[in-house]
């Protein structure tokens, strides 16, 4: 009677023992429908077929979060936090100013001295310009003097003809003068007389002299033109270079790269609300050297998310657009939502169940639900909440 009651006792003892075994390595924060089947009947020798019905809502933890994230807002490394112009709640926009660091006077001063320099080298550029200026027009003023004394040599050729003219006149008549004086008697001469035999020779060798003084002139004047020519041209090269060479003297252009650096350095040492926001943290105060650590936290809170993690078990049967409800016991009333996006990924979860006996190991894939504007979702920014997301049935598969 003893052996007969024992066996059906130790059977069933074993039997529990294996049922609590299994529920401890299941994590309670898995689906309904990934629990383990029971056990079959002892003495059966083979497991019955299990079939997973589809679920009709999928349940994860998830965290809330502003759309487009928290923001860090930070400054140059090394630099000094001057002035802070914002608090903890205020809402800013894009631009408004958030923070001065202590190196703006050193920056602004920086500027002030690159602006003096481009200035300076604008007044010296455009006196260079005047100076260019004037030697262009000193070139052509050469250039012209030279072309006047091209009338010169035109002139003087026209004496030169006129002299050639004026000596063949005059050895003409002296000719004549001779030839009538041989043609008389040597004792008579009161044809022509010694004196005007004389005067002849004397009219054409002046007139020689002037001759050879006149062409003598052109060969001055011609040589003087030539080299007019020569000292217009290098005027006018010489104005050309002088004008080339006013950029890279002056270097303009590496000034004002000066000028624009010294503003950009001036403009990061007033930080900007990079858009339009609510300011959640400050982690620095004024006096305080700026390191890794940002000066504050910002977020756009009009737009807040959910972003789950589901079960990579129910991760297809989670659709974008979807309708989804994120609670709390932090929130007065659950918090409606669509599904916006799916990851592709299976990753190990971030969000950990608070219960203690919750597998803390699991492989989720993330998602995104896009949460009606609710105040108090974006006073509880990284709330841990619970989200269902509803699932529609599968078409049924028909059996063989």
């Amino acid at each position: 009677m003893v052996k007969t009651v024992a066996v059906p006792l130790l059977v069933g003892v074993v039997s529990a023992l294996a049922t609590v075994a299994v529920m401890r390595y299941v994590p309670p924060n898995a689906p309904a429908h990934v629990q383990p089947a029971a056990a079959s009947a002892a003495g059966q020798g083979k497991q019955e077929e299990f079939e997973r019905p589809e679920p009709d809502k999928v349940t994860a933890l998830a965290r809330l979060e502003p759309e487009d994230g928290v923001v860090d807002i930070s400054g140059t490394p090394g630099d000094r936090l001057q002035e802070l112009k914002v608090k903890v709640g205020d809402q800013v926009k894009a631009g408004d100013t958030l923070a001065v660091l202590e190196s703006r006077t050193l920056r602004e001063a920086e500027l002030e001295m690159a602006q003096a320099q481009l200035a300076d080298a604008e007044k010296r550029g455009e006196a260079e310009q005047k100076y260019a200026a004037a030697l262009q027009q000193e070139a052509q003023l050469a250039r012209k003097q030279a072309q006047l004394e091209r009338l010169e040599i035109a002139a003087q050729h026209e004496k030169i003809d006129g002299l050639k003219i004026s000596l063949a006149s005059v050895e003409d008549d002296l000719k004549r003068l001779e030839k009538l004086r041989e043609s008389s008697s040597s004792t008579d001469s009161s044809i022509v007389s010694d004196q005007q035999l004389e005067h002849q020779r004397t009219l054409k060798e002046k007139t020689q002299k002037e001759l050879a003084a006149a062409e003598s002139q052109l060969k001055k004047l011609e040589d003087t033109i030539a080299l007019s020519d020569e000292q217009a041209e290098a005027k006018v090269q010489t104005a050309a270079a002088n004008q080339a060479r006013i950029p890279s003297t002056l270097a303009l252009d590496s000034l004002r790269k000066s000028v624009e650096l010294a503003r950009r350095r001036l403009e990061l040492t007033t930080i900007r609300a990079p858009s339009d926001g609510e300011i959640l943290k400050v982690m620095l105060s004024a006096g305080e050297t700026l390191a890794q650590q940002p000066i504050l936290e910002m977020a756009d809170t009009s737009r807040m998310v959910a972003v789950a993690e589901i079960y990579e078990d129910d991760a297809l049967h989670v659709k974008e657009g979807a309708a989804a409800s994120v609670d709390s016991e932090a929130l007065e009333q659950p918090i409606a939502g669509t599904v916006s996006y799916i990851g592709s990924m299976v990753a190990k979860n971030t969000v950990m169940s608070l219960t203690p006996t919750a597998s803390a190991d699991l492989r989720v894939v993330e998602a995104r639900i896009r949460l009606e504007p609710n105040p108090e979702a974006k006073r509880l920014i990284n709330l841990q909440v619970t989200v269902s997301i509803s699932v529609e049935p599968a078409a049924p598969t028909a059996k063989p």
